[in-house]
């Protein structure tokens, strides 16, 4: 089965959700409080999808890599370093000694071995910065976060506000609308890039 059937099964399900919670806002029937802790809900539940999809998306990929037995030292450098992650962070806190026996055997035995990677962590705050890290280490590009990079900021920043119980309210529906927009780019575009990225060398 295609990569992309899984990433659009998950993504299918965080659409119904998203959905399901603007039909509710939508309606004409809620009063003006139960449209304000609607649209916080919305807010928390739009960050969740965001952050989620995210990193489902790259461990999927990443666990596709892996399952293609594809070696270290044919990965783009950026890959090569995060699979390298734990290798190397072991090697810094060697003895000399250790440190120069494991680096003259380095190639052979770490960079001519089958990839796996470590799990794709995002701390529970996917900001902007974070994101593009993630995409550059999977040598995917990162021109979309970057054009919704104040929204993705605003989405996060106000979605720890609420998380955290603070009096931070949603202006209104059409502006939540427009952050909706911002986080469904964001995920479309990581999808077809993945999808793209696994059809191309050294993948194939």
């Amino acid at each position: 089965m295609a990569i992309i059937d899984d990433i659009s099964r998950d993504l299918d399900w965080r659409e119904a959700e998203i959905a399901s919670m603007r039909l509710l806002l939508s309606r004409n029937d809620i009063s003006p409080k139960q449209e304000e802790v609607l649209l916080r809900a919305a807010w928390a539940l739009l960050y969740a999808h965001y952050e989620g999809f995210a990193k489902y998306c790259l461990a999927l990929f990443y666990g596709e890599i892996s399952s293609r037995s594809v070696k270290c030292e044919s990965l783009p450098i950026a890959t090569q370093i995060f699979a390298l992650t734990k290798v190397m962070k072991q090697i810094r806190s060697m003895t000399p000694t250790h440190m120069i026996s494991e680096l003259t055997s380095f190639g052979s035995k770490h960079l001519g071995s089958f990839a796996s990677f470590p799990e794709v962590e995002t701390n529970s705050n996917l900001w902007p910065d974070t994101l593009i890290d993630l995409l550059s280490s999977a040598d995917l590009d990162s021109k979309t976060v970057e054009e919704n990079r104040q929204k993705l900021t605003t989405l996060v920043a106000r979605r720890n506000e609420i998380a955290h119980g603070q009096k931070n309210f949603i202006a209104e529906f059409e502006y939540y609308r427009t952050y909706e927009a911002a986080v469904y780019e964001v995920m479309y575009d990581l999808a077809l890039q993945i999808e793209g990225r696994l059809a191309a060398r050294p993948y194939v």
